[in-house]
């Protein structure tokens, strides 16, 4: 049954493709068909009727397209029956073949892009391959706005390589600037030719399921195909299992990050600061640094000396602290900007975690 479905679903598409050849062959030869016959007509013209150039083209031109001026015409018995056999049988017909033919190759166009089947041969672009398995279209416009809201790629064309929205990109993702889609398998070469992955800026591999570590062995088979390809640009790939990242880095990625689908900014963030999704990654886990707390009484002190007299006792690094007025958090405010607090927020190692009270002890000593 799948089988028969699938096989199916081949033969429509072989079809579509037919289709559109035979069309652009079709207009290829009546435009062919008609310069020669426009020709024997100008020449008839000129021959019996004894017309300038300009005067049998503008005559064979004006009876074609039926507008008809009647500003010149044949008197001839050879001009008029030219005219019959030549126009009226020959070319009036085909004219209007080939208007229904241009048009239906314009619908034709306009349905593979939609569809997704149309080779856009981008360059310079970002690639975005597979869609998460759940709410891919929502994550899908965020990171497209991500990279909107970057200076560095708000105007590079993106170009999605997934096998998602077979009927056409939702609106939310097809309203955004500069998007093209082309649907097929992020593991087909042949796919991957028809984004032009060689001329790509950036290639991103998404993990197909944020959870499922068979979703790095595609990774794996995706970048496998990339250098087969001669890829040139830079590739950021996601990474279910943190002991598969050498692997992954030996088979052509440039950047690894965990797949963290709450914040797609992490992907724009690490492809504009390489190396910053480390950094981003710790705060998610318990390994490497952390983030803590502090309850501690600060007022009138500058957060230049609040950073000084942390590092000076290796006590961490303060990334903000809760205002005593407001109760708001301040991140990474100014050098000289005076502080009254109620919290601190550090990162601290997680084999040196210091204590409360040391932390408040040395910001006292320094007042």
């Amino acid at each position: 049954m799948i089988y028969n479905l699938v096989n199916r679903g081949l033969r429509r598409l072989r079809n579509r493709e037919l289709l559109q050849t035979d069309l652009s062959k079709s207009l290829k030869l009546t435009g062919v068909y008609l310069c020669i016959m426009l020709s024997a007509h100008i020449w008839a013209m000129m021959a019996f009727e004894k017309f300038s150039f300009g005067d049998a083209f503008w005559l064979t031109l004006t009876t074609v397209t039926t507008v008809g001026y009647g500003d010149l015409s044949a008197v001839s018995l050879e001009g008029r029956l030219s005219t019959i056999l030549i126009l009226f049988v020959g070319s009036v017909f085909v004219v209007a073949k080939a208007a229904g033919d241009y048009f239906d190759y314009r619908s034709n166009i306009r349905q593979r892009k939609l569809k997704g089947r149309w080779r856009w041969n981008m360059s310079g672009h970002i690639i975005i391959m597979n869609t998460p398995a759940s709410f891919g279209e929502q994550y899908l416009q965020r990171l497209i706005k991500q990279f909107r809201a970057s200076r560095q790629y708000e105007n590079i064309d993106i170009e999605l390589l997934t096998s998602q929205f077979p009927d056409g990109l939702p609106s939310s993702i097809a309203d955004l600037k500069r998007v093209a889609h082309y649907h097929g398998r992020a593991d087909d070469i042949d796919c991957m030719q028809a984004v032009n992955v060689q001329e790509a800026e950036v290639i991103i591999v998404l993990a197909k399921e944020e959870g499922d570590k068979a979703s790095d062995g595609r990774t794996f088979d995706i970048l496998h195909r990339l250098n087969e390809l001669g890829k040139q640009g830079m590739i950021l790939a996601e990474c279910v299992d943190d002991d598969n990242r050498a692997r992954l880095l030996s088979a052509g990625a440039n950047i690894m990050i965990r797949p963290i689908r709450a914040y797609p900014e992490m992907i724009v963030r690490a492809l504009v600061a390489p190396g910053s999704e480390q950094i981003i990654e710790n705060m998610f886990s318990n390994e490497g640094d952390e983030y803590q707390r502090y309850d501690v009484n600060i007022q009138g002190m500058s957060w230049s000396a609040i950073l000084c007299t942390l590092a000076q006792n290796d006590l961490g690094i303060a990334i903000g602290y809760m205002s005593k007025n407001d109760s708001q958090l301040q991140c990474n405010p100014p050098a000289n900007e005076q502080v009254d607090a109620v919290a601190l927020f550090l990162m601290v190692r997680e084999e040196s975690i210091p204590d409360p009270s040391a932390v408040q002890a040395a910001l006292l000593q320094k007042v």
